[in-house]
């Protein structure tokens, strides 16, 4: 089972990753850096990282640094996400969150840091890379997709206060195609480039990551709305923004498990692509699934839903 495999990554990669992070020298910074990764996951990041290496026939070891790398990016898009000045959220994973605990100055700083420390470590890696020239495309695939084209870019439909005015399904999904599809897209487009998949693959990686992000990212709201069945923020209780407002809830089950599918389908020829189609299915399965959902009225892949 993938989520057997997967918690078995998660525990080998969170004692290497601690132990990254320990070598680490400092003060109150440094701490506060510590306890913002040692918050828990799942580290799907780095584990796309490594299913999409492996298919080119890498393996662990090989791309450790590029899966720090991008979960410390993760990280650091978490703790400003917590920020008063963004979500304002003091808790994250039945914990303080950052900021709560080492207070706002410092939550800013550790999140500044563990971003400029993800590089610093990838890069600080290159040279004992097998293809150093597809490891170092890999890196920028990671910076590209975590920038102003890729998550902060989708992170700025959150807090643009004109566009939420209006938010159009069209919003909602490049919302969600940056602040989640394009780490997904960085973290199997890194794990191409590093093993020199061909430019097919590639192609066929990066689609992936678009459909799953949007898909993982509507069946957590959905997944909220379920726990939480007015829909609101359990701080402030506010109205949420998420694109269930553009959706009945079955609607949004059927367009989740619609892209599921066609996240499969996209990487069906990719040799060595079966765990990451069992990875799509453990996300973006419902416990009581819709027996059919291709044929559903209304219902699309982000392709056509705008």
């Amino acid at each position: 089972m993938i989520n057997d495999v997967l918690s078995k990554f998660a525990e080998k990669f969170n004692d290497d990753l601690n132990r990254v992070m320990n070598e680490l020298k400092g003060g109150t910074l440094v701490s506060a850096m510590r306890y913002s990764v040692t918050g828990g996951g799942k580290r799907l990041r780095p584990f796309m990282v490594l299913l999409a290496a492996e298919m080119g026939g890498l393996t662990y070891d090989d791309v450790f640094p590029l899966m720090v790398g991008i979960e410390l990016v993760h990280t650091y898009s978490l703790v400003h996400d917590d920020l008063p000045c963004m979500d304002d959220d003091d808790f994250r994973r039945g914990r303080k969150s950052t900021h709560a605990a080492f207070g706002e100055a410092m939550g800013v700083l550790a999140g500044d840091a563990l971003l400029n420390f993800a590089y610093e470590y990838m890069l600080s890696n290159a040279v004992k890379a097998k293809n150093v020239g597809g490891y170092i495309t890999a890196v920028s695939c990671i910076m590209v997709r975590a920038g102003y084209m890729g998550m902060l870019g989708g992170q700025s439909y959150d807090v643009d206060e004109e566009i939420k005015k209006q938010f159009k399904r069209e919003d909602f999904i490049n919302m969600y195609s940056g602040k989640t599809g394009a780490l997904f897209q960085a973290a199997l487009g890194a794990g191409a480039f590093v093993s020199g998949l061909s430019e097919d693959d590639l192609t066929a990686l990066l689609k992936c990551g678009t459909y799953l992000g949007v898909a993982f990212q509507l069946k957590d709201d959905i997944d909220d709305l379920t726990q939480d069945e007015k829909g609101v923020d359990e701080k402030e209780k506010k109205p949420c923004l998420t694109m269930l407002s553009t959706f009945t809830t079955q609607s949004a089950k059927e367009f989740v498990l619609l892209n599921r599918d066609v996240a499969k389908d996209v990487i069906k020829d990719v040799k060595g692509s079966e765990n990451l189609s069992a990875l799509i299915d453990y996300l973006l399965t419902f416990p009581q699934e819709t027996e059919s959902h291709s044929d559903k009225e209304g219902v699309s892949s982000v392709d056509n839903a705008v």
